[in-house]
């Protein structure tokens, strides 16, 4: 495990400008600038973008590129260059220069973090490659809707049809740890230093917040928030060690579940709601009754494991199998009826950070340390380490993954800040959005809405819009 990622140490401060203590262990992973990759760029706007030329001698080139780009639709379609190259740019010469330092300053801010070892070891301005022009979004007047700090990226080996932009910006106090929606999609709930949030996903007004009064003073941060089925609950897990049920029109806990020895990481509810999942870096999971308000069954020994934290837990949509990812860097499988141990899934050379079941069940999906995404067969019989597809293209940490609710799309975000749209069928990458100045700690996918939400070290979460 890096230096920076333990299951029970992280660093004492954040930066010196906010004084305020990142929250230790996983499944934070860090902060870092990346490097942009080398894939097609295009603003997520077609009203109003702007080409950056990377030097003076690239001027002319890239201003006759975008006057021949001028009315492209949509598609993307495969490029003679490894380079960003831009969707379509009407002339807007006259605030290049503005969109310019708009871009190098949206990293300004953490560039002072040097000494923090959840920073990557000191921050760098944004890299591209010569000759690589950088698109913005355009300017937009509602400050909660939009921005000119964010990129996104479209392969220009693939055709895609695939179209995002941003829909609310949802500020925080302090680091957003987790980000996760109703069952219905109205709702987006985010967990932060001490409190859990509820937004309404239409408007991005926040509805409700939820803080225990009764916890000690400090920091406690909220790393796994989960809604039950019906809408009427919300699970957090926390610092605390502890699983808190909330019945959110009460605004009242409702169950305390306790039994974990450390830090709660991650949570899911079973799809009947009887049943609440929790990982913890005590190398466990715990299947909760809530109707009983107790442990069910605890899942985890000396013989198969978890050698180390359990960083991430995920409930099949049959409620039949729980999946769990380890700082040790296997998945397993339980019978989540039974509580048996079933499979080990191993393959990844680094910590996984994040498990998603696909909307059929037959696939598992992990994000790892070794910035890898992998794809696991569930289907027929299964065999150790079957691993159907490995997906390269992150420059760093893989904290999260997600499906889209019709299985087109394997979501991941990464330290390297960005947020990737995969084929799961090809392993290929079609985007790539750079929408935060920190880690990507979280990402979540609607059930119905065609909304995605990301949440950030950078103290925001963001809900974006997807369509294709």
């Amino acid at each position: 495990v890096p230096a920076a990622i333990s299951s029970s140490a992280g660093p004492k401060g954040l930066a010196a400008r906010d004084k305020q203590r990142f929250p230790p262990g996983p499944p934070l992973g860090g902060l870092s600038t990346p490097g942009i990759g080398a894939m097609s760029s295009s603003s997520s706007s077609s009203s109003s973008l702007s080409s950056i030329p990377s030097n003076n001698n690239n001027n002319n080139n890239n201003n006759n590129n975008n006057n021949n780009n001028n009315g492209s639709n949509n598609k993307r379609t495969r490029s003679n260059s490894n380079e960003f190259y831009p969707g379509s740019f009407p002339p807007m010469a006259d605030k290049q220069k503005a969109m310019k330092e708009t871009a190098e300053s949206a990293y300004k801010d953490l560039s002072d973090d040097k000494d923090d070892p959840m920073m990557g070891g000191g921050m760098e301005k944004p890299k591209r490659a010569p000759g690589m022009p950088l698109t913005m979004a355009p300017d937009v007047e509602d400050e909660n809707k939009g921005g000119t700090d964010w990129i996104v990226g479209y392969n220009p080996s693939v055709q895609t049809n695939l179209h995002i932009d941003l829909l609310h910006n949802l500020s925080h106090q302090s680091v957003v740890c987790c980000v996760k929606f109703s069952a219905d999609g109205k709702y987006l709930s985010t967990g932060c230093n001490r409190s859990a949030q509820i937004y309404d996903v239409e408007s991005g007004r926040k509805v409700h917040s939820f803080s225990d009064d009764a916890a000690k003073e400090g920091d406690l941060y909220i790393r796994s928030v989960c809604f039950s089925p019906d809408g009427n609950f919300l699970a957090t897990g926390a610092e605390d060690k502890t699983v808190k049920v909330w019945d959110i029109m009460q605004k009242r806990i409702l169950h305390t579940f306790t039994g974990h020895e450390l830090d709660i990481y991650s949570l899911d509810y079973s799809s009947n709601g009887r049943f609440i999942i929790s990982g913890s870096g005590d190398k466990k999971a715990k299947i909760w009754d809530v109707e009983k308000g107790k442990c069910a069954h605890t899942l985890g020994n000396e013989e198969v494991g978890p050698k180390d934290g359990v960083t991430s837990v995920a409930v099949s949509p049959d409620g039949k199998l729980v999946a769990a990812g380890s700082l040790d860097r296997i998945v397993r499988l339980w019978d989540a009826q039974t509580g048996y141990f079933l499979e080990r899934y191993e393959g990844h050379l680094d910590s996984v950070y994040s498990v998603a079941f696909s909307p059929d069940g037959r696939t598992l999906a992990s994000g790892s340390l070794d910035k890898t995404l992998k794809l696991w067969d569930l289907s027929g019989s299964r065999a150790r380490s079957r691993c159907r597809s490995t997906f390269n293209g992150h420059k760093d940490f893989v904290l999260s993954v997600a499906f889209s609710p019709d299985g087109n799309w394997l979501i991941s975000g990464s330290k390297d800040r960005s947020v990737q749209f995969w084929d799961p069928r090809s392993a290929v990458t079609h985007v790539m959005l750079q929408g935060h100045k920190n880690s990507v700690i979280s990402v979540a996918v609607s059930p119905t809405t065609g909304a995605f939400a990301t949440g950030s070290g950078d103290y925001r979460a963001r809900l974006w819009g997807y369509s294709s």
